[in-house]
């Protein structure tokens, strides 16, 4: 999940034409702490395998999929549930799969 604050929802609100009631309706979802996180997954704004508005994405996007920040093995469920669409995290997890010589086996 992408949190996001008054001022990215602000200005990618302003970029698609719409205000902020507008924007906040269709595509944010508010924690019972009050944080922002769109309200979708995939994100409304993933067309394919690329961000449809790639230069006014919330630093959440700047950080996907986070390999840099620490404790990074306790957020393996999140990483996994995009592999399939985030050309990042697919290449990552081959690049490892072939450095530690990961071998598929059926279960019996």
């Amino acid at each position: 999940m992408v949190n996001i604050d008054e001022a990215e929802a602000d200005h990618l609100s302003a970029h698609l034409g719409q205000s902020r009631e507008e924007f906040d309706e269709k595509y944010l979802s508010k924690g019972e702490s009050g944080r922002m996180v769109i309200n979708s997954i995939p994100c409304h704004f993933l067309v394919g395998n690329s961000c449809s508005v790639y230069s006014h994405r919330f630093a959440g996007c700047k950080e996907f999929p986070a390999f840099h920040i620490p404790d990074f093995n306790k957020r393996l469920f999140t990483t996994y549930m995009h592999y399939d669409r985030c050309p990042i995290i697919f290449n990552v997890m081959e690049t490892l799969k072939k450095d530690i010589q990961f071998v598929y086996s059926k279960p019996e």
